[in-house]
């Protein structure tokens, strides 16, 4: 009997019915169900896939908007732009600095260092090949290059492959140009004639993916992409039907039941929009009637700006330099702008370091069969003084030089070479072996002497 009533209580209990305030809204419990710790949305708003090795896209994508060749080809321009790569070398005299750079525009150097670092920003991996007249499987002889000829080829990773390794590991890379035939076979080249330039860093799992190279910069910015491209194809459908004209065919069932009722209506109106298209004039019965509905666009301008700040934001770049509009309201920019320029310098500028090192130097040994063991690249400021700030900074280190030589701390050797490196007065290097490295006599004293002479 005491095991049939426990039974029975259990039964009661099923059957029993929770109105309590917890159950009613279903409130979390231990943070399982709570959305705003729970993992499921951010996973939800995650793919697996990967838009780098999907490189056809990529080209086409690059092809067709404007603003993201912007994105790629701006950022690699300012890091460059007034001559902003500095060479400079202890073991090279004047004249021979001046014939290097001069070869490495001539030869179109800096250039093809430009284009790979703008694939490797496209496509996660930038290729830069020393084509010489030896044989491209074996490996590069430096020894052989003064006198030879040397350029360089910018690729990416799509068109000179490192053959399934990682290109750190590559022995050898095969490069893929169907210009001339129709032909997919490569050319073998040794991994000492090529110098690589990854994207962005992605960790072991996506790198294992990406054969060791690494992200495209539009891989983070998918999303905001997506919500700008849909705006302004909505944009775009909104212009198609800003305008409507409403024409009200009195007894229109009944034409339309006719035999040639739909023929008689589309010829009606197609009258009336050749008429008022042409003719800014409308003729119909006085039963008719003719009304014209636009659309409101308020609010859409708004939300495409704030889309267009997300795009801008996953890009890393100031809304100025994506789509040209300044700063509004008393916000200078001057901020968005330094920001700018340290992501120049981290994505760009520092990555690109040794790729530089490595066309230098063989620029060297092929013009005067040394490599520059001293050399390291220098690069200008990117803020933009305005001509009246840089004729006071060189009036400054001017009048600064001018009081070092007259205490003595400089020669008028020592001197020279210092207005000759900062640009302001250029001197030859027979005009600086000319000038005394000797300290210039104490006038003062000088003076002395001679009238108690």
């Amino acid at each position: 009997m005491q095991h049939y009533s426990r039974k029975k209580q259990f039964k009661n209990f099923d059957n029993r019915i929770n109105n309590g305030l917890g159950e009613a809204l279903n409130l979390p419990s231990y943070g399982i169900n709570n959305p705003l710790v729970n993992a499921g949305i951010m996973i939800s708003n995650t793919s697996p896939q990967l838009l780098t090795l999907n490189w056809m896209e990529l080209t086409y994508f690059y092809k067709q908007n404007g603003f993201i060749q912007t994105a790629i080809n701006q950022i690699v321009d300012d890091a460059f732009r007034n001559d902003g790569l500095i060479i400079d070398s202890k073991t090279l005299s004047t004249n021979e600095l001046e014939e290097l750079k001069q070869a490495l525009i001539d030869n179109g150097d800096i250039d093809a260092i430009m284009d790979c670092l703008r694939w490797g920003q496209l496509y996660g991996g930038g290729v830069l090949i020393a084509n010489t007249e030896q044989n491209f499987s074996l490996p590069l002889n430096r020894n052989n290059l003064k006198g030879k000829k040397l350029t360089f080829l910018a690729s990416d990773r799509w068109q000179c492959q490192s053959n399934g390794i990682s290109p750190e590991l590559a022995k050898n890379f095969t490069f893929c140009d169907t210009l001339e035939s129709n032909t997919t076979s490569g050319v073998l080249i040794d991994s000492s004639r090529v110098a690589t330039f990854s994207g962005v860093k992605a960790p072991y799992q996506l790198r294992a993916m990406l054969q060791g190279w690494g992200l495209s910069i539009f891989e983070s910015i998918i999303p905001p992409l997506n919500q700008y491209l849909k705006a302004m194809n909505v944009t775009l459908e909104l212009l198609d039907e800003a305008k409507i004209d409403v024409v009200k065919i009195a007894k229109l069932a009944q034409t339309l039941l006719s035999p040639n009722g739909e023929r008689i209506v589309r010829k009606r109106l197609a009258l009336v929009s050749e008429n008022k298209n042409y003719k800014s004039s409308i003729a119909m019965d006085k039963d008719d009637d003719y009304d014209q509905k636009q659309i409101s666009f308020s609010g859409l301008p708004d939300m495409i700006v704030q889309i267009q700040y997300l795009v801008c934001a996953a890009l890393k770049r100031p809304y100025s330099k994506i789509f040209g509009k300044g700063s509004s309201g008393f916000s200078s920019g001057e901020d968005d702008l330094e920001n700018y320029n340290t992501i120049v310098d981290s994505e760009i500028r520092r990555p690109a370091t040794n790729l530089i090192k490595w066309v230098v130097n063989l620029r060297c040994l092929q013009l005067f069969g040394r490599e520059l063991t001293d050399f390291r690249p220098k690069w200008r400021p990117l803020r933009v003084m305005t001509e009246k700030e840089q004729a006071e900074v060189n009036s400054k280190k001017l009048a600064d030089y001018i009081a070092l030589l007259e205490h003595q701390v400089m020669t008028p050797k020592q001197v020279a070479q210092k207005l000759t490196e900062d640009g302001y007065i250029l001197f030859s290097d027979d005009e600086i072996d000319n000038i005394s490295d000797d300290f210039a006599p104490d006038m003062e004293e000088q003076l002395k002497d001679e009238l108690y002479a």
